[in-house]
């Protein structure tokens, strides 16, 4: 009894840390009036692997409202992240470049210069919170409605940004449905990190990208792979989810290779910057 109301508070707590993951970032590229920090492809894996979740959802027939909900929810945070790349990447730098050719802008640069700033932690606390009591109010709802679904639902509300899940009981067509989704969504938001990973790299530095969307994630992952494994330790209760465990576990390990990333490009900025002042000073002092 402990472990099943231990596995779906681990559960809750995922699904509403993918709820809020991608607000942070949303609010940064707002502030920053660009995308440059967020990887195109990232972003195009992430938005595949939600379009799955939705059409399963709609495939089987088994799953729950709030599964679809949110999904649904989890689709539109990654549009917004996307029309931001579309508008801030192409139409907003025209439309300066209009005004600019228009003489319209003589007190624009100080303005735009002001809201190139970081959104402060009371403004994105504030939104936060309003998606973790929404969030909140819907994962306890389905949840009740789970209780009375009984042990033998085809699909469950397991947790991660992967709401399909087959359950142990599963045989048929169906199961082979929901595997088939699973592993499909693992190689899909797996591979969706490498990029983001790799431009990091090659631009030497995170600026734009928030750190708060890797650290919601990451904890999103592993309280799934958690709720999965306090659970049940057999291969028989580990084997219908293997593909969400392996995924989930996976993309835990590269959101903490990109939070390191922040930690190390950080330490290097730091680096730098002291050494540019020592510089100075020792110029002045000559």
């Amino acid at each position: 009894m402990f472990r099943d109301e231990l596995s779906l508070s681990l559960g809750v707590i995922s699904v509403i840390s993918w709820s809020v993951a991608e607000i942070p970032q949303i609010m940064t590229n707002y502030s920053n009036k660009s995308i440059e920090g967020v990887s195109i492809a990232f972003l195009t894996t992430w938005m595949l692997g939600d379009i799955f979740n939705v059409v399963g959802c709609l495939m089987e027939p088994a799953s729950l409202p709030v599964q679809f909900y949110t999904a649904v929810l989890y689709t539109l945070a990654t549009l917004v992240l996307y029309v931001q790349s579309i508008y801030y990447g192409h139409i907003y730098p025209r439309l300066m470049k209009n005004r600019r050719n228009h003489h319209v802008v003589d007190v624009e640069e100080p303005l735009l210069h002001e809201e190139a700033k970081r959104p402060s932690t009371k403004s994105m606390l504030c939104v936060v919170s309003v998606f973790l009591f929404l969030g909140t109010f819907n994962l306890l709802s389905g949840s009740r409605s789970m209780d009375l679904r009984g042990k033998d639902r085809v699909f469950v509300v397991g947790g991660a940004r992967k709401l399909l899940e087959v359950s142990s009981g599963n045989l048929g067509e169906s199961s082979n449905i929901g595997m088939w989704l699973g592993w499909a969504m693992a190689a899909i938001y797996m591979g969706g990190r490498l990029p983001q990973i790799c431009m990091n790299i090659r631009r030497g530095h995170v600026e734009g990208l928030s750190p708060l969307m890797f650290f919601f994630a990451f904890v999103g992952n592993v309280t799934y792979v958690a709720s999965i494994l306090v659970n049940s330790v057999e291969w028989s209760k580990i084997e219908p989810n293997l593909p969400w465990l392996v995924d989930s576990g996976g993309c835990a390990v590269l959101d903490f290779l990109i939070l390191l990333q922040f930690f190390y490009f950080g330490c290097r900025k730091v680096e730098k910057d002291s050494d540019k002042k020592k510089h100075e000073t020792g110029e002045e002092a000559v």
